[in-house]
């Protein structure tokens, strides 16, 4: 236990939110004082009986206390983290605004197209994602195997399969990392963009965490 305390105070604070959000679901769910079905994403009760939270709440539920929402956990602590933690360091303004972009995304797909009601495994694969393509020759342990970073999301995309998930959550999750990752990195550094940045952080934000403009 002093182990997993140790491990959990070194995340970093944007990583250590999400963390804790997930686990009072899973545990709120589990011991029958929280029902799922008040949490998964329903535009029908959103828009005509106002129930705002589940537009947050779809992003933070792993399911039940079971192997499928600590293999989650664990993406999130080994993995998710790392991308604060390297591509974000001392950015956590940055890593914050990522997150509100592609869960915006994610929310706007599902309203035109009517997908998932839960895209907690969709940002764990948007993370992942975005983290390799910004880490291109980095190697990954996934259990028994390793892969190349870029690959990472398809390989735990896979292992999520194995274990009951579905694949459209995590080909979601995929195209929404790419689309940031596209108008973030690559479209900012074309001559036609003459450097504009689409998803640029806010500069409140950015106050917010005392962090430079």
């Amino acid at each position: 236990m002093v182990e997993l305390d140790q491990i959990i105070g070194r995340l970093p604070p944007v990583t250590k939110l999400y963390l804790v959000l997930s686990v009072g679901l899973m545990a709120g769910c589990s011991l029958d004082l929280v029902s799922p079905f008040t949490l998964y994403l329903n535009w029908e009760l959103v828009i005509k009986e106002l129930q705002l939270w589940r537009l947050i709440t779809c992003f933070f539920f792993f399911g039940t206390f079971g192997i499928q929402f600590f293999w989650n956990c664990y993406i999130l602590i080994f993995y998710c983290s790392s991308l604060e933690e390297v591509a974000f360091r001392n950015k956590s303004a940055d890593f914050l605004w990522m997150l509100i972009v592609t869960m915006s995304l994610l929310l706007c797909l599902s309203y035109f197209f009517g997908s998932s009601y839960f895209f907690s495994g969709a940002m764990i694969d948007v993370m992942t994602y975005i983290w390799g393509r910004r880490n291109p020759h980095a190697r990954m342990n996934v259990f028994f195997f390793t892969v190349r970073a870029p690959y990472l999301p398809w390989a735990l995309a896979g292992m999520s399969l194995l274990l009951g998930g579905q694949i459209k959550d995590h080909l979601l999750g995929i195209a929404v990392g790419h689309t940031y990752f596209f108008f973030e990195d690559v479209y900012p550094l074309m001559p036609t963009s003459k450097g504009t940045r689409i998803f640029k952080t806010p500069k409140l934000l950015k106050m917010i965490f005392r962090e430079s403009v």
